[in-house]
């Protein structure tokens, strides 16, 4: 039996994450996983937007944009892996499975057995698409999220089920790839992290690339019509597609009884319960990424491994999911950190808001070049009225990765609002409309 002080079992980015933590902390660890480590979650979020890791001409081809895709996920995965050899972080292929609190028996691809023991143990086994008794998986008419990358053809009108970043993503990168797409979510918020005048926003700038907006509406029924399927929404709302990808509802991969048996406590749709230090209900034994709940981002995934290898390590730390910067790829981006105005009540503070709009959107929303409108750009900044400190920012902008980033680095160092509101930089002119919502929050502030 081989012995670690920490066991991962999941080679997603929340299991990376993890597994380089405990690598960078001193810790001895060792990473199993069944395929190649990355692959599934580099995919399910990159399969529409390789361009920004390789350049794609507008005028490719469906097939030549999948090899294109290829080379760009095993190029990744390489990274990842010489990121796990570089830190010293032993890499098991095989399938995994508990056979004690902190023990796993991992079956290789050879056969052979090994037993592994840990002091911890990290579940980051990831997650499936649900597909609900009134929409059932049929192959090339209802698919996962997942599956998109393995499409022979993109159907010319498609259905995308699911609100947040995943969903909204997808959306965008079937429509730049020409398709003609509808994007329905049950909420009555495309985002529900982000405030009304900022979802308003989002959702017209997608109105104006023709993708449309079906919000708070849920599918009575649909049905077959040679190569269209026919569907019907609440409010008798009736259109037709060829396809429909489920981007939302989620379930996890661990096998329930597996898991159970040890004392680890399981919600619905095999979804694992967590503590804000990402243990599970058995001591030891944490889990991180979309095991233990919806699909998680980029930036979450990580911050995710990253706190439950501190904690299995012996440290002390929560996460605070509110201090992750979120990143949309939309046109433009779309990001937002810390309390919006709905939440910052609840969290003791007395909000205030400004905002900063740049307008944007020329051009009449027709044609299929989506570069034919000039992004709007919108800025927000919450502050707590008593304090001045910055506690929120949502942003839409073409920099909104940078800007978020930065901001999120800001809030933890306290920076208030007036500091922000009078900064000087020599980029003066890109961090112009953070300034401007700034200096609105500020004199929302001394309002009487």
């Amino acid at each position: 039996m081989k012995k670690f002080d920490v066991l991962v079992l999941g080679g997603g980015l929340a299991g990376v994450s993890a597994a380089l933590r405990v690598a960078e902390l001193g810790g001895k660890v060792c990473l199993i996983e069944k395929g190649d480590v990355g692959t599934a979650g580099f995919q399910r979020r990159n399969t529409l937007f390789a361009e920004p890791r390789r350049p794609v001409s507008p005028s490719i081809s469906w097939n030549e944009y999948r090899v294109t895709l290829a080379a760009v996920t095993e190029e990744y995965c390489r990274s990842m892996k010489k990121k796990l050899d570089a830190a010293g972080v032993s890499v098991i292929t095989g399938k995994g499975m508990m056979t004690a609190a902190t023990e796993l028996c991992v079956q290789k691809k050879d056969g052979e057995d090994l037993l592994l023991q840990g002091k911890s143990l990290i579940l980051a086994c990831g997650s499936k698409t649900r597909f609900r008794s009134t929409l059932p998986r049929e192959d090339g008419v209802v698919i996962s999220i997942e599956e998109v990358a393995q499409l022979p053809t993109l159907p010319e009108n498609i259905l995308v089920i699911g609100g947040g970043v995943f969903a909204s993503e997808t959306a965008v990168g079937l429509r730049k790839r020409g398709c003609k797409v509808f994007l329905c979510y049950e909420q009555k918020e495309l985002f529900p992290e982000m405030d009304a005048d900022f979802n308003v926003a989002i959702e017209r700038q997608l109105k104006e690339k023709k993708i449309k907006i079906l919000a708070g509406k849920k599918i009575v029924s649909f049905y077959k019509n040679g190569a269209e399927l026919k569907i019907t929404l609440e409010t008798n709302i009736k259109f037709s597609v060829h396809q429909i990808i489920i981007a939302g509802d989620r379930s996890g991969v661990a096998e329930i009884s597996a898991v159970e048996k040890f004392g680890i406590r399981c919600g619905e749709h095999q979804k694992i319960f967590v503590d804000e230090s990402m243990m599970t209900s058995l001591p030891g034994v944490y889990a991180v990424g979309s095991i233990a709940g919806d699909l998680t981002s980029d930036t979450l995934a990580q911050e995710e491994g990253r706190v439950a290898a501190e904690n299995a390590l012996g440290k002390k730390r929560q996460l605070n999911r509110e201090w992750v910067a979120q990143v949309a790829r939309l046109f433009p981006n779309a990001a937002y950190v810390g309390c919006n105005m709905k939440t910052a009540g609840h969290r003791g503070f007395h909000p205030v808001e400004g905002i900063f709009d740049g307008g944007g959107g020329d051009g009449d929303g027709g044609g299929e070049n989506l570069s034919s409108l000039r992004p709007a750009e919108k800025y927000k900044i919450i502050a707590d009225k008593r304090s001045r400190l910055i506690i929120g920012a949502q942003i839409i902008s073409d920099q909104s990765a940078d800007w978020i980033a930065m901001l999120l680095l800001l809030i933890k160092k306290g920076i208030t609002v007036g500091n922000l509101a009078h900064s000087i930089s020599s980029e003066e002119a890109k961090i112009k409309g953070l300034s401007d919502a700034a200096k609105n929050c500020l004199l929302a502030i001394k309002s009487p």
